[in-house]
């Protein structure tokens, strides 16, 4: 996989059902050794945190979709732009997060995404609804 292929690839995994096919597609892509960083999670270090950090995401928001809206790659960095939707606390939230890819020997060997998550634990807190999923995902 080359960094100008990552952007194709990487919306294709965001078309599956979550989380057991989407991890299935996604993994292989990553290097076993890779870091993920992202607001509100610990940073996950190979294919066992990767996937518990996005096991957590989805028991927090199991329908969340990423809907990638811009993309840039030079060398070995990709950044994708996504827009993203989810239910939280049975109402829709929205939110634009940018992700940022390092690409070396055809693998993901680390990614940070950035996004503003105050709206989003603010949503959270304010929605008791969503307290329980928001206490699973954090398990």
């Amino acid at each position: 996989m080359t960094p100008e292929e990552f952007p194709n690839l990487f919306a294709e995994g965001w078309a599956l059902p979550k989380s057991d096919q989407f991890l299935d597609y996604l993994l292989p892509l990553i290097d076993p050794e890779a870091t993920f960083t992202q607001p509100m999670f610990p940073t996950a270090r190979g294919h066992d945190q990767i996937a518990t950090l996005f096991r957590q995401l989805f028991a927090l928001l199991p329908d969340m979709t990423a809907t990638p809206t811009r993309t840039a790659a030079q060398h070995d960095i990709v950044f994708i732009e996504s827009d993203c939707s989810a239910t939280l606390g049975r109402k829709p939230v929205r939110f634009s997060v940018c992700d940022r890819f390092q690409i070396q020997d055809g693998k993901v060997i680390d990614r940070r995404s950035y996004s503003d998550s105050l709206p989003l634990a603010l949503r959270t807190l304010r929605r008791p609804s969503a307290w329980p999923r928001a206490l699973m995902a954090r398990r």
